[in-house]
């Protein structure tokens, strides 16, 4: 990584992919199973690392749609109540 601390660069063999350490919109908890029943937790994640085969690089800090299936996930889960009074 770079000395931000948020670019870098992703080595595979003689390949250089080029990579960038965003902050996801919301906190997403990860869990495990031992059993396939019982589950465990195991982490909160606030980042995630992008990996790139262009060698343009995002200037963005955030990544604002979260992990797939979501979109513009901060803007649908924190939407202001609607006052119906």
């Amino acid at each position: 990584f770079a000395k931000d601390g948020r670019g870098g660069a992703l080595v595979i063999g003689n390949d250089r992919f080029p990579a960038s350490l965003l902050d996801l919109p919301a906190v997403v908890e990860s869990f495990k199973t031992y059993d396939d029943s019982a589950l465990v937790k195991t982490a909160d994640i606030g980042q995630m690392i992008m990996v790139r085969e262009s060698d343009i690089v995002a200037d963005v800090m955030e990544y604002r749609h979260g992990l797939p299936p979501l979109r513009d996930a901060r803007k649908q889960r924190f939407l202001r109540e609607l006052d119906l009074n």
